[in-house]
């Protein structure tokens, strides 16, 4: 689904952005969550080849996977305590608590543009929910809840932007795209 995400964004907006998703850290005493950053260089690849008329089928599909195993590597370090932004926001937390000066590198350009979140989503599967939504955390953001069954995926989706009918339209596009994609590219058995 985040791929899908990254697409339609893409499809919309012409670029790339930070993009939240959350991981439960859950397994550890006091966990909450740490930040699985999606838009990865292997997601712009992805997105790049998906959208460039000329690339083959084969490569799109080989593309998606690099993503996709990208993305499921960042999961899992999330989930496991190994992620970053969560130790960064601790650093920064400390110094300001103890009246340290906040190191330089929190005022970067580089760290500013991570830190504005565009795309803030979470996976909200449960066969103990209907529904639910991941709100935007500022007023450029898309708050994108989804929810992954057997059978069927749902989005929710919020904003202060008027353009989310087109975003909600463009991610059903990017759905049906990666849908043909993988039955095309799938080995049968």
């Amino acid at each position: 689904m985040q791929m899908t995400i990254q697409l339609a964004h893409f499809k919309l907006h012409q670029k790339f952005v930070a993009t939240y998703e959350s991981a439960s850290t859950a397994a550890f005493k006091h966990g909450r969550t740490e930040t699985v950053r999606s838009c990865t260089n292997e997601a712009v690849a992805f997105v790049r080849t998906m959208t460039n008329a000329s690339a083959s089928d084969s490569d799109k599909a080989n593309a998606l996977r690099a993503a996709v195993t990208k993305h499921s590597e960042l999961t899992k370090n999330g989930v496991m305590g190994q992620g970053f932004d969560r130790h960064l926001f601790a650093l920064r937390a400390m110094a300001e608590l103890q009246g340290i000066a906040v190191p330089e590198f929190y005022t970067l350009p580089a760290h500013q543009t991570m830190s504005k979140i565009i795309l803030s989503t979470s996976t909200l599967s449960s066969p103990a929910l209907e529904g639910g939504s991941f709100g935007p955390v500022n007023e450029d953001c898309y708050g994108i809840g989804y929810g992954i069954e057997q059978e069927s995926s749902a989005f929710q989706l919020s904003s202060y932007r008027d353009d989310l009918p087109q975003l909600k339209e463009l991610l059903v596009e990017s759905i049906v795209d990666l849908e043909r994609l993988l039955a095309d590219t799938t080995p049968k058995k």
